[in-house]
């Protein structure tokens, strides 16, 4: 991804959007008992179009804001959106772009480590909460709405950031190409 000033702008916009909608629309909609969950997917996205570093501010980035407006523990959600970041930056460097079944699985799978990684997170830091066993239905069904809304989200943030991505360049081919030194006779 080449960061220019006005790409720049467009992911600040793009974090601070997927913020407010995940906090005034889908933490409010509940479906099978479970809100789905936009913040990690977009996280997701930024990795696997940008690479380790992109996806990890982003992740980080994006978790700190979503801290800070929810009033929850300070860096929780933060720290979890950069381990999703990198490690979606990280299929990005070892095994290239993407496919849309891949997008999917990596959707839910990622969803579910954000939600396993802040409730570590949040034990680990002592933060009191009612735990029960509708916790991991929760995060089943939050993992599953994940992968379904992936791909979606996935075109759209790429579709939004195309100016930037490598891969979406155009190859500058040359009329005329010579022969290896090896053919010529």
């Amino acid at each position: 991804m080449i960061l220019t000033p006005r790409i720049v702008i467009r992911l600040v916009l793009l974090g601070v959007l997927t913020v407010l909608v995940q906090i005034s629309f889908f933490g409010r909609l509940s479906l099978i008992g479970a809100s789905p969950d936009v913040t990690p997917l977009v996280v997701m996205t930024i990795g696997l179009l940008g690479g380790t570093v992109s996806g990890a501010v982003a992740g980080f980035g994006i978790g700190l804001l979503l801290d800070c407006l929810l009033l929850q523990t300070m860096g929780a959600s933060g720290l979890a959106l950069l381990g999703v970041g990198y490690i979606s930056g990280r299929y990005r460097e070892g095994f290239g772009r993407p496919r849309k079944s891949a997008v999917a699985l990596l959707g839910g799978g990622l969803t579910m480590f954000y939600v396993t990684a802040f409730g570590a997170i949040q034990i680990g830091l002592g933060v009191e909460a009612d735990v029960s066993a509708l916790v991991i239905r929760d995060a089943i069904v939050k993992s599953v709405l994940g992968g379904l809304l992936a791909v979606p989200v996935y075109l759209g943030i790429r579709l939004l950031l195309r100016p930037a991505l490598i891969d979406d360049r155009p190859s500058a081919r040359r009329p005329f190409a010579p022969r290896p030194l090896d053919e010529r006779s």
